[in-house]
């Protein structure tokens, strides 16, 4: 099956979304789990790392987590270390029952596509004229 799920750009205007009878406003919503996945998520993926001897993840206010981003380096296979920043985002993703219909004008319905002309149209009415 195709996975039709695209993640709901939370700064795109008011997205309103509503499960059941209740309804958020999406900016609202994919802030609040960020600040909850940060504040509750990071101490125990920290609890984890120390666990399996990785140590921790560098103290930062949460500001810097969603926002700023962190300094950091990585290494992709077959490059170099690149410096730079990372952040955490919290993305809601949603799949439509069914597709989008778009609306189109009468112009746009009785207007045919015409092909470009080509530079060698002139020489073949050049060369019709002169046989007929």
């Amino acid at each position: 099956m195709e996975d039709k799920f695209q993640i709901l750009n939370s700064e795109q205007g008011d997205i309103i979304i509503a499960f059941e009878n209740r309804s958020f406003k999406l900016s609202q919503l994919v802030s609040l789990m960020t600040e909850v996945v940060l504040t509750n998520q990071l101490k125990e993926l920290n609890d984890k790392l120390s666990y399996h001897g990785s140590g921790k993840f560098p103290s930062y206010k949460d500001s810097y987590w969603m926002d700023k981003g962190v300094s950091c380096e990585i290494l992709k296979p077959g490059k170099n270390w690149r410096k730079g920043k990372a952040r955490i985002k919290v993305t809601l993703e949603f799949s439509p029952d069914e597709l989008e219909v778009e609306e189109t004008t009468e112009i746009e319905e009785t207007t045919e596509i015409q092909e470009p002309e080509s530079p060698l149209d002139d020489l073949r009415r050049m060369i019709n004229d002169a046989t007929s």
